[in-house]
């Protein structure tokens, strides 16, 4: 539930009606994207499916990221950084013609194997970067790659074992905060990273 506080004048008169419009329409702050996209998560299904991953017990997102787009020590994963590396992982995929339900489900299975794998260096914000932004976008292009290669299309599954199997390779990066990772930063970074755990799955 998203509380929404608000503010109502009465019995203005009207140059008192007028100095106010004008201070809101030429002075108000805007909403942030973040708190956007949630607005629009019933008509917006990557917005819905963003939603979810942070709302859902079952994310390894869940507790880590933020709705309305304000981090904190804990929460450090906005709701528009979720959006941005779902478009990372289908861009141009059969994936994205899937319906939101089947697609959250993907990408459920996807992140809990990397959590799973690796729990302590997830867990672990300041010590590790696995769940850095620069790490997540990094795994979603991967994704992009590994998860259709590893989709039924016929039977709509998909093989969790191969993935499973394949991501393990993941293990032998060194995620520390002060290791080789440290000053990987950007959309440049992200991609440099995904080249090495591409390539680190197809061996």
């Amino acid at each position: 539930m998203l509380h929404v506080l608000f503010l109502a004048f009465h019995w203005l008169d009207e140059d008192e009606e007028i100095k106010l419009f004008d201070i809101i329409n030429t002075k108000a702050k805007g909403i942030g994207t973040s708190l956007s996209r949630f607005l629009k998560r019933e008509s917006d299904n990557l917005s819905w499916i963003a939603t979810q991953l942070i709302i859902d017990p079952n994310s390894p997102l869940y507790n880590k990221g933020t709705l309305i787009g304000k981090r904190t020590k804990e929460k450090h994963i906005t709701l528009q950084n979720v959006y941005n590396f779902l478009l990372l992982l289908i861009k141009n995929t059969k994936i994205a013609e899937l319906p939101k339900e089947k697609i959250l489900n993907i990408t459920l299975t996807y992140f809990n194997c990397i959590k799973d794998l690796l729990p302590v260096e997830w867990s672990d914000y300041k010590q590790y970067r696995l769940t850095h932004i620069v790490c997540l976008n990094a795994f979603a292009i991967a994704g992009n790659k590994i998860i259709p290669s590893n989709y039924n299309f016929v039977s709509n599954q998909l093989n969790i074992k191969e993935v499973n199997k394949r991501m393990s390779s993941i293990k032998i990066f060194d995620w520390s905060s002060e290791g080789t990772l440290k000053y990987l930063k950007g959309a440049s970074g992200s991609k440099l990273l995904a080249e090495d755990i591409i390539a680190s799955v197809e061996k």
